[in-house]
């Protein structure tokens, strides 16, 4: 199932999806309703390498998609794919010069098929599952509260076999009964810059159908 989920979405890709800047963001906090109006722009501080920084973050909320959530502002551009396996939204980090890295993004999934997030987390670490396919070696995992978005159910932290460079996480949540997850990957040299970006896509997290 999960090698046809990226075959699917592979295929989606080479027939093409447009990709538009981010300009859009949504909820400060999640909540088990649908996502009430929220502004289209807020504020917010980031601490890189121990300074404070206030970044804009955007809106984004597109009426077909599960979710809204909040971006930052100029550092993302976003591409959606969809099938019958699922859908796909990534948001790729933008380098200095304009160009996307996709090696740096955060990806939220939402699978076609009813999982609950312990199905789901079984068929991430099958052997044919996305662990496997993608060779992330598992570093650790949490579902201590403390380690958790309200709206995820475990965290899991891995590595990438082959190239020690590439490290992520990965929340698996569940929203009404079914299962979605949420991944930040990058090198790890990007990580003081990237992450304290990225999280801001997780904390502002609303879901909605």
């Amino acid at each position: 199932m999960m090698n046809r989920i990226l075959y699917s979405l592979a295929i989606a890709l080479i027939c093409g999806t447009s990709i538009a800047c981010t300009e859009q963001v949504s909820s400060n906090q999640f909540n088990n309703n649908q996502p009430t109006s929220r502004p289209s722009t807020i504020t917010d501080t980031i601490s890189v390498e121990g300074e404070k920084q206030k970044i804009t973050l955007n809106l984004y909320n597109k009426p077909d998609l599960n979710f809204t959530t909040y971006v930052p502002a100029n550092r993302f551009v976003d591409q959606t794919v969809s099938s019958g396996e699922g859908t796909a939204v990534w948001f790729y980090a933008l380098q200095p010069n304009g160009k996307i890295n996709k090696n740096v993004y955060v990806q939220f999934f939402f699978p076609g098929e009813k999982l609950t997030w312990k199905e789901a987390k079984q068929r991430l670490v099958a052997p044919k599952g996305l662990f496997a396919i993608n060779k992330w070696q598992v570093v650790n995992s949490s579902q201590a509260k403390e380690d958790l978005y309200p709206w995820a159910k475990e965290k899991i932290v891995f590595r990438q076999q082959g190239n020690s460079n590439i490290v992520g996480v990965l929340f698996i949540g569940e929203y009404n009964g079914q299962a979605f997850w949420a991944v930040q990957h990058y090198p790890a040299e990007f990580g003081d810059g990237f992450e304290p970006l990225a999280s801001k896509m997780f904390k502002y997290l609303q879901l909605r159908r």
